[in-house]
């Protein structure tokens, strides 16, 4: 009885340990799978610096009432705002970018 009543409480363990490893990698993107390209953390800079202007240039086009346009323009539509050589292949910076630009801009414009 003890013993069954012992691997019971074994096998739940693993059971509950290999559930938090799967839960762990839900939440990762295809971005966050590696090292190289898009999962590198120094691209990401890109995404945030994208963000911060996507968000910049929506509250500026509600304050002016401006229509929505959530594509990078003007000084921001070259993509590479921010760009350093050290953050690596400047095509994934520049994809990165947009993205960023778009979702900041999305979020605010539809916040106020």
């Amino acid at each position: 009885m003890l013993r069954n009543l012992k691997m019971a409480a074994l096998v739940l363990a693993v059971a509950m340990a290999s559930s938090g490893v799967a839960r762990a990698q839900e939440g990762r993107s295809y971005y966050d799978r590696d090292e190289s390209g898009y999962g590198h953390p120094r691209i990401r800079v890109g995404w945030d610096m994208g963000y911060q202007d996507g968000s910049r240039v929506a509250r500026q086009d509600l304050t002016h009432r401006k229509p929505y346009d959530p594509y990078p323009r003007g000084k921001y539509s070259p993509e590479d705002h921010g760009y350093r050589g050290e953050y690596g292949d400047r095509d994934a910076y520049r994809n990165q970018y947009a993205r960023g630009y778009q979702q900041g801009y999305v979020r605010s414009f539809g916040r106020y």
